[in-house]
C-alpha cells in the first residue's frame, strides 16, 4: 500500500474492503494510518462466496460513482484463475478499464498435494512483485514499508496503560505474548505456555504482556494467575493502541496471529510458533531477524481451522525448550543479520 501511495503520491486512493459482521474482525480503517495513506474506505457484508459476491454486486454504483480510472489487485494467491477473472469483470461494471497487480498471481491450488509443501515467498513480497510487473517501484523482498503511522496520542495512551499495569520502567525487559488465535489449529497449548512464561520470568528477568482480541482475555488471565506477574492487554487496548504498547516489547513470542504482524511493523523481533496447516513462508513475520519454529508432518497443508483428526501434531512437536531456546538467543546480541532465521522441527 505504501508502493502505491509513492507511486500516485496526488492521486485518490480509497481502500475496498470486506466488513465483517463479527466485532473481532476489524476493517482496514481500523488499523491503518488515518492520514496519508488512504483517501476514503469502501465496505461490502462479507459471508459464503456466491452471496458474498452477490452482495458486492451492491457496490457497483458507489464505484461508478467514484469516477475510479485505476483498479490495484491486492487480492491474495488464494484464488482460481476463474476467481480473478471474476473480480477483473466486476470492476468493469464498475467503470473501471485499468488494471494493475493481477499478472504474476500464483495459484496455490496446484501446490496444496505437493508434500513435503514448498516454502514459499511472503505474501507482502509477493503482492510487491505483482506491482512491479505493472511498472511501479518496489523495495528489495524484506525491506517493504510496514509503517502504521502511529501518532503520538496513540503512543501517550500506550504507556500510560502501561505504567498504570506496573510493568514499565528502565529495569524491566517487556515480553509481548500472543496466546490466542481465531483458529484453534493455530494455538500452541496453554500448558506449554505456562511453562514458557515461567522461563521467561525466572531467566530471562521478562515480564510477560499478553495481547489480543476480547476472545483471548479469559485466557491471558488465567496465565498471569499461573505466573503471578505480567499485563493482560487482550481486548483492554484498541489494536492501534496495542501495537504502540509491542513497541516497548524487547521480543514478541506467540502464535501465528495478527499480534505478531503488529509487533514485526512496529520493528519488534519475533519469535513465531507456526502450525503446519498452510505452506511455509507465506505468512511468516515481514522484516529482519524474525525466527520462526515450524514442524514438518505428514499432514501439513490441511488448511484446517481446528485439528482434530491428528490431535495438533505440528504444534504439540514444537517443545517448550525449542522455543525457551529461540527466546534467548534472539535476547542475546549479535542478532543474526538474515531475513530470518527458521527453526524446521522434525
Amino acid at each position: 500500500m505504501w508502493a502505491i501511495r509513492k507511486h500516485f503520491p496526488h492521486a485518490f486512493l480509497a481502500l475496498l474492503h470486506d466488513q465483517h459482521v463479527s466485532e473481532s474482525y476489524l476493517p482496514g480503517s481500523g488499523v491503518l494510518p488515518a492520514k496519508g495513506l488512504f483517501d476514503g474506505y469502501i465496505s461490502y457484508q462479507a459471508c459464503k462466496e456466491g452471496a458474498g459476491f452477490r452482495k458486492l454486486l451492491k457496490t457497483i454504483p458507489e464505484i461508478r460513482r467514484g469516477r475510479f480510472d485505476t483498479l490495484v489487485y491486492l487480492a491474495p494467491r488464494l484464488r482460481t484463475n476463474r476467481q480473478i477473472w471474476r473480480d477483473l469483470a466486476f470492476f468493469r461494471l464498475g467503470g473501471i478499464g485499468r488494471c494493475l497487480g493481477w499478472r504474476g498471481m500464483k495459484s496455490l491450488k496446484r501446490l496444496v498435494t505437493e508434500k513435503p509443501l514448498p516454502y514459499l515467498d511472503r505474501e507482502a513480497d509477493h503482492l510487491l512483485s505483482r506491482l512491479a510487473r505493472s511498472g511501479i517501484r518496489v523495495p528489495p523482498p524484506g525491506a517493504g514499508c510496514m509503517d502504521l503511522g502511529l501518532t503520538e496520542g496513540e503512543v501517550k495512551e500506550a504507556r500510560d496503560w502501561l505504567s498504570g499495569q506496573k510493568v514499565l520502567n528502565q529495569q524491566q525487559l517487556l515480553v509481548g505474548m500472543g496466546v490466542g488465535s481465531k483458529m484453534g489449529a493455530k494455538i500452541w497449548p496453554k500448558d506449554r505456555y505456562v511453562l514458557l512464561g515461567r522461563y521467561i520470568i525466572e531467566q530471562l528477568g521478562g515480564v510477560p504482556i499478553i495481547f489480543g482480541g476480547a476472545e483471548d482475555r479469559e485466557l491471558g488471565d488465567s496465565l498471569i494467575r499461573e505466573w503471578q506477574t505480567g499485563a493482560n492487554a487482550a481486548g483492554a487496548l484498541p489494536v492501534r493502541q496495542a501495537a504502540a504498547a509491542l513497541k516497548f516489547c524487547r521480543l514478541y513470542v506467540g502464535n501465528d496471529t495478527g499480534t505478531m504482524h503488529l509487533a514485526a511493523a512496529v520493528g519488534v523481533q519475533c519469535v513465531a510458533i507456526f502450525s503446519a496447516r498452510y505452506f511455509p513462508g507465506c505468512w511468516y513475520p515481514y522484516g529482519a531477524n524474525h525466527v520462526v519454529l515450524r514442524a514438518q508432518v505428514p499432514c501439513e497443508g490441511c488448511m484446517a481451522e481446528d485439528c482434530r483428526e491428528f490431535d495438533m501434531v505440528c504444534l504439540t512437536s514444537i517443545r517448550v525448550e525449542d522455543v525457551a531456546r529461540a527466546c534467548r538467543e534472539a535476547l542475546d546480541p549479535p542478532k543474526v543479520n538474515a531475513l530470518e532465521t527458521r527453526l524446521v522441527l522434525s
